[in-house]
Formats: structure tokens, C-alpha cells, sequence
């Protein structure tokens, strides 16, 4: 599902950081309708997020960001850093800022396989 990054990031800082949990949730279930591999788990992914405050989001940037690497990969299309570059923000509070650069790769990737 194609999300628009600035709306994403609006709503991110508008509720206080409760859109980016729902993402999490929403993003790991379509990333592994994307790879064709459910090796994620959205709702482990939530409840580890939360349980340590946060800090599992780093590593869940990392993981995403890797997967959607290889999906440009797949389709052949110029690979991004973002598993690179996403978790160095989370890791320093700017998550509500890589959330939006995730989308923005995950659109490239929709926008890759329907073509």
C-alpha cells in the first residue's frame, strides 16, 4: 500500500509517536507480502518495540531497511542504504524522521514490481 511520507511524518509528530507503532505493525505484515516471506511477525514486532521502550525499533529499521535493499535488488532497480542510514537515526531519536525515508523506499519498490 503506497503511504505518502510527508503525511507520515505529520501524523507521527500529531500523535505522539502512536502512527509510528501502527506502522510497524502494518509495515512488517506488508514487507512480507512483498518478499514473499512471512518471516516477520507484526504483532512480535510491536510488543518487543514496546516492551523495551523503544529500542527494538533499531534493529527493526536495520531488518526492514535490509529487506527492502534486496527487493531493489530483485527488481533491478538502484539500491538504497537506508538499512544503513534508518537505524543510526532511530538510534539517536529521529525515528519519526526515518520512518518517513522507509516509505518513501517502500513506494520505490511498489512502483517497481507493478511496472
Amino acid at each position: 500500500m503506497r503511504r505518502d511520507p510527508v503525511q507520515t511524518l505529520l501524523l507521527e509528530i500529531f500523535t505522539c509517536g502512536l502512527y509510528t507503532l501502527y506502522l510497524i505493525y502494518q509495515l512488517s505484515s506488508e514487507i512480507d507480502d512483498l518478499c514473499n516471506d512471512h518471516s516477520n511477525n507484526p504483532a512480535m514486532e510491536l510488543l518487543f518495540t514496546i516492551l523495551t521502550c523503544g529500542l527494538y525499533s533499531i534493529y527493526w529499521f536495520y531488518k526492514v531497511g535490509r529487506q527492502i535493499e534486496v527487493l531493489q535488488e530483485d527488481y533491478g532497480m538502484r539500491k538504497s542504504s537506508i538499512s544503513l542510514i534508518n537505524p543510526i537515526l532511530a538510534a539517536f531519536q529521529c525515528g519519526f524522521v526515518a520512518m518517513p525515508i522507509l516509505i518513501s523506499e517502500m513506494n520505490r519498490c511498489i512502483d517497481g514490481k507493478t511496472y
